[in-house]
């Protein structure tokens, strides 16, 4: 219709109708883009709530495995004490077996683990380029931060790791069962199908091979290593916390 009166126009030189069509057309389209850019602005405002919200529950998550971490690393940290100084004594220990198979499997914990954050979230976030539509870019800077910190946090771990878990799975006789701390299986397997698990003589035999290939040398470094990691998962927690109270107020605003 419009085309018809602006071809009508130009026959009969009304250039005011060939003006005023010709604005109709201009306005038209530019309305129409406009539209077209806040559907698309809405839509990436939907994304990042979604984003951040996804990114909030892995944060909580992240929370709740480096607290538990943390404790581990603790209980890691007393275990190699007490051995150490059990090593260093002469004579069969004072302790019965079971609680020497506990400080053992205390000691080796998180000898394999290397404590990483979520990060799926935040790499589909950036690798669909919709980390810029983030308008705080107080918050773009925090999160990318966090997240390469965290993963450059974890490489300096696993260069840290001394091997202690593995030597000392290789010490002590397999049916002592540390993975599983298992005392019932402990007292009822037998070795070779005939002899008697005999726990006591397994606690002691460990204790004697320990002193004899100076195992407190590993067990050193193993107690630095924890020491490190303690103070690792520490930082990673803090920077967890601080991320979470950000994105917390965001999302919240975003939910209002």
């Amino acid at each position: 219709m419009i085309l018809r009166r602006l071809v009508t126009g130009l026959r009969k030189r009304d250039w005011g109708t060939v003006v005023l069509e010709v604005l109709i057309v201009v306005v038209g389209i530019f309305i129409g883009l406009q539209v077209d850019d806040w559907n698309q602005v809405r839509i990436g405002r939907s994304d990042i709530a979604i984003y951040l919200q996804r990114i909030h529950e892995d944060l909580n998550r992240d929370a709740t495995f480096f607290t538990f971490l943390s404790s581990e690393a603790r209980n890691k940290r007393d275990a190699l004490e007490t051995l150490k100084r059990m090593i260093g004594q002469d004579g069969p220990p004072d302790e019965e077996p079971d609680a020497i198979f506990e400080l053992l499997a205390d000691s080796s914990t998180l000898g394999w683990e290397f404590p990483e954050v979520q990060t799926v979230t935040f790499f589909d976030l950036q690798s669909s380029g919709k980390l810029a539509l983030i308008e705080d870019a107080g918050l773009r800077t925090q999160l990318s931060f966090f997240y390469q910190e965290s993963l450059h946090r974890s490489d300096r771990i696993q260069s840290r790791i001394t091997g202690y878990a593995a030597a000392l799975y290789e010490m002590v006789d397999p049916v002592a069962g540390l993975v599983g701390r298992d005392s019932e299986f402990r007292q009822q397997s037998s070795r070779g199908g005939n002899e008697e698990f005999d726990p006591r003589a397994v606690a002691e035999r460990f204790l004697i091979t320990a002193r004899k290939e100076r195992f407190s040398r590993l067990l050193t470094a193993e107690q630095n290593y924890t020491e490190f990691l303690i103070a690792q998962l520490n930082i990673q927690m803090e920077e967890i916390r601080a991320l979470q109270q950000t994105v917390s107020a965001v999302v919240g605003e975003t939910n209002q």
